[in-house]
């Protein structure tokens, strides 16, 4: 295990601190996911280092 710090870190801090609960953080493809109460969305937007926020959707037959 490395002493660095994931580069992601700070702003998986900046998320929690935003609102964000976190389920999982994709390393590798500097992605975050979790869950933010109605209303969120912006606050985790305005988050530094932050390029895109998705709302979560259904994906399967139509």
């Amino acid at each position: 295990m490395s002493d660095q710090r994931s580069p992601l870190g700070p702003v998986v801090s900046a998320l929690e601190a935003a609102g964000l609960r976190v389920d999982e953080v994709l390393e590798p493809i500097g992605v975050v996911t979790g869950s933010v109460g109605s209303g969120g969305l912006d606050g985790l937007r305005a988050v530094p280092g932050v390029s895109h926020v998705e709302e979560q959707r259904e994906v399967g037959p139509s």
